[in-house]
């Protein structure tokens, strides 16, 4: 087995899930994670998944293709290349609000590329025509700490005019 990514976007309808896992499934394909948007009608997934050795990227591509196009989504295949371990870190999340304006997303992600910490997870929403709200998975690595690491976000909430607060993920047990 290997790992593959598949992802697809366009327009939402019913069965775009169904169509897509039914030619993974007939091929011998077992998702190992994935993760489904719904965006102001538009439809997007991204999942990676232990494919038969025989199966390729360009022949789980061109198997998805026919069925991408029959429910109006546009599908990639692409192999997956083993990432070196990252640095030990700590789950947490960042929620922030406030006005909505340009920037905001950019200047926080900013702030956290450049103290090296990783983002897991990020989902924005308008609420309304003034209100914002970001929140952000992140895994902050040891030598920076949290307390640091606020410090930083906070300047930058604080030039945003926004309310952020840092807090560990909870972890659940399944």
């Amino acid at each position: 087995m290997h790992q593959l990514s598949v992802t697809a976007v366009g327009k939402d309808r019913p069965g775009i899930v169904a169509a897509v896992t039914k030619v993974l499934y007939e091929l011998g394909c077992n998702l190992d994670d994935c993760s489904m948007s719904l965006l102001s009608g538009q439809f997007t997934m991204i999942m990676v998944l232990d494919a038969p050795d025989d199966l390729g990227a360009d022949q789980l591509a061109a198997a998805l293709t026919p069925v991408g196009e029959q429910v109006g989504v546009t599908v990639a295949v692409n192999e997956v290349e083993t990432v070196p371990g990252l640095p030990a870190a700590h789950p947490f999340v960042v929620s922030l609000y406030g006005a909505d304006h340009p920037g905001i997303v950019y200047r926080v992600t900013s702030e956290l590329a450049a103290s090296q910490v990783n983002i897991t997870n990020l989902v924005s929403r308008a609420m309304g025509e003034r209100l914002y709200t970001v929140v952000l998975d992140i895994d902050v690595p040891e030598t920076l700490g949290a307390a640091r690491l606020s410090g930083k976000l906070q300047q930058v909430a604080r030039q945003e005019g926004v309310e952020l607060i840092l807090r560990p993920a909870d972890v659940e047990t399944l």
